[in-house]
């Protein structure tokens, strides 16, 4: 089987999809990953072939050119949404990115079409915000999966985006698209996942968090109780504010080793002051090696952290900034694995609740809940047989029921 990943060039996005990529390849099939340019390198390193695109798309730019006012874009909240919460801000920030990521699909269309009929893959797999994927897929007859990132927030956009997609699929000469895809890999937990309805195959989350070397300070057991501090691989890129300055000031009177783990961009956003000695700072640090070793995690709510932090059953603290991590935040704090703080809470609020979060031990044990529901869910290796089947009938293989 030849299968082709279609992903977006962002690593939080991207790394989702490797366990799989892995997968294929270790059970004897050809994958190609298409993405833009610049992007190369990260595919490249995960152990995957690149299929660049012509050119790097600025985003930055597509987001000033998206009009303000979307014609037609709903006053009702979508599903999964409060009304409240989509008149308080969450419809702007929807009219905004989701044509962002439409107008990104018509800059790659070309591309992907291009690369789809070269390579006449069996089965496209796209990540949630890869628009141009199913598109390309119904105009080659080739089936297309969406493999979803934890929570399933793009699903509220499945009535949005079809509209604003409209004259890009009568470009490409087919009708209105699904961009669910014809099934999805679901890789969160069950009991976190939002209700949907789609065709889902389960998959078990398996943390990569990019390549790198196992730094010697990790074999040492901590001294004290561990700390991990993290803000992401895009959050800055996204215009959020930068609390990790302020999150430090809030644990200095805690009795624990604070390690902050950031991208190359943020460490320079940390400044050159002096930290105290129990703050470690190291770049580019995979997650996953850490994680391990932390009794609490703090980071901007990102699923990519939040599913690392709960594949260890580390409990966590979460500062959700955009409606997105808000959504993925909620089953979190629901399952009562970790606590959500607002940004404007202030450094008293941030150390109190992070002391709960290392003196009260349900928060580990609800972690360790999770941890284990994740465990039991279906390794890579058996998504693939489900894919296989998927392609040879067109619906997934399902296993028998157990008595």
């Amino acid at each position: 089987m030849r299968v082709l990943f279609v992903t977006t060039n962002w690593g939080s996005h991207y790394y989702h999809l490797v366990p799989l990529i892995w997968a294929m390849r270790a059970s004897g099939h050809e994958v190609y990953v298409s993405s833009e340019p610049g992007f190369t390198e990260t595919v490249v390193r995960s152990g995957a072939i690149a299929v660049p695109a012509s050119r790097d798309v600025d985003r930055a730019e597509l987001m000033k050119r998206v009009p303000a006012n979307q014609p037609d874009w709903p006053e009702a909240a979508p599903e999964g949404v409060s009304g409240e919460e989509w008149r308080g801000g969450w419809r702007d920030v929807s009219r905004r990115a989701f044509p962002m990521f439409v107008s990104l699909a018509e800059n790659l269309a070309d591309d992907v079409l291009r690369q789809t009929r070269a390579l006449r893959p069996d089965l496209i797999v796209y990540e949630p915000t890869s628009f141009v994927a199913p598109l390309v897929g119904a105009a080659t007859g080739i089936p297309a999966v969406r493999h979803v990132l934890g929570v399933d927030v793009v699903y509220m956009a499945r009535n949005l985006v079809p509209p604003v997609l409209r004259p890009l699929a009568e470009r490409l000469g087919v009708g209105d698209v699904d961009v669910l895809g014809l099934a999805t890999i679901d890789n969160c937990p069950p009991s976190m996942q939002l209700p949907s309805k789609v065709d889902r195959i389960r998959t078990r989350f398996v943390p990569y968090n990019g390549s790198g070397a196992m730094p010697d300070w990790l074999f040492e057991p901590p001294a004290r109780r561990r700390i991990g501090v993290s803000w992401g691989l895009c959050a800055s890129d996204r215009g959020r504010g930068f609390l990790v300055p302020e999150l430090l000031k809030a644990l200095s009177d805690l009795d624990a080793e604070i390690v902050v783990t950031l991208s190359s961009a943020d460490r320079k956003n940390l400044g050159e002051g002096r930290l105290p000695e129990k703050v470690r700072v190291v770049e580019s640090l995979p997650l996953n090696l850490l994680m391990p070793s932390c009794d609490v995690m703090l980071h901007q709510s990102g699923i990519s952290t939040m599913l690392t932090a709960l594949s260890y059953g580390v409990p966590q603290l979460v500062v959700p900034q955009m409606p997105d991590e808000l959504m993925e935040s909620r089953p979190l704090v629901a399952a009562g694995a970790g606590i959500a703080v607002a940004p404007e809470s202030g450094l008293d609020t941030f150390a109190e609740r992070t002391a709960e979060l290392l003196a009260v031990p349900s928060y580990r044990e609800a972690a360790g809940g999770l941890r284990e529901e994740m465990r039991r869910q279906p390794a890579p290796t058996e998504t693939v047989k489900e894919l296989e089947a998927f392609v040879r009938t067109g619906a997934p293989r399902r296993p028998a029921a157990s008595n």
